[in-house]
């Protein structure tokens, strides 16, 4: 029986929480004990389940550069506010990162998001990230669930495991940029760059304000703390 005291608004709503940036030296796939030292440490591990961090998982580049990306899912606000603001995670992050942006962000709903089985034997392989501006969150809903309803069968065939959506959280004190985030998965790095060389924007293109960010990322594997 698990008797911990979770946030008071820990619920059945997740969160994706976007961890990109560069560690320290530059080099993403040796970047794993600074990163079990720091953030999957014992300690580390624990005190972010507390607080409403239900998964935690890390990805190096598909493609070449210097940057690290975690995606974690949590089901408090409040609770990561509070994770963030202990000394000890920011001095836990200053050891690991030279450089680093962490975003929050909530389903996107209406915007044509699915996840699918793996088949048997297969596993998560790749993930792809669009991140782009758009002129307003209800152009960007008509444009993305029209995208997705055209692109699903072909990307299935090209061993697409998911294609969510999501746009960021409003923090008391702020206001939250106009912008979404696609999260793509795949079965295999192949696949997923051979759907990319071939996919097209035209559909969502006109709701943007400016150039897509986009990146492709494989799973760091097993030398990385997860959970």
């Amino acid at each position: 029986m698990n008797d911990m005291i979770y946030p008071a608004d820990a619920g059945a709503e997740v969160y994706l929480l976007t961890v990109l940036g560069t560690p320290k030296g530059g080099a993403p796939e040796k970047a794993f004990e600074l990163h079990n030292a720091t953030a999957g440490s014992p300690g580390g591990v624990a005190a972010a389940k507390s607080l409403g961090d239900l998964s935690h998982n890390v990805f190096v580049p598909a493609a070449a550069e210097t940057r690290l990306l975690f995606l974690d899912s949590w089901n408090s606000p409040a609770g990561l506010g509070q994770f963030f603001a202990d000394k000890g995670t920011q001095e836990g992050a200053g050891m690991l990162w030279d450089d680093y942006q962490a975003t929050l962000w909530m389903p996107a709903e209406g915007f044509g998001n699915y996840v699918l089985p793996a088949p048997s034997g297969k596993a998560l392989g790749a993930v792809g990230l669009l991140r782009v501006g758009v002129s307003s969150f209800d152009a960007a809903k008509e444009a993305f669930h029209a995208d997705a309803a055209a692109k699903i069968n072909a990307a299935r065939l090209h061993g697409q495991l998911g294609h969510t959506m999501w746009v960021p959280v409003p923090m008391p004190g702020s206001t939250p940029a106009v912008e979404v985030l696609a999260v793509d998965q795949w079965i295999d790095v192949d696949s997923m760059n051979a759907w990319y060389e071939q996919a097209t924007y035209e559909l969502v293109s006109p709701a943007f304000t400016g150039a897509p960010e986009t990146s492709a990322w494989k799973p760091g594997g097993t030398e990385w703390v997860e959970w």
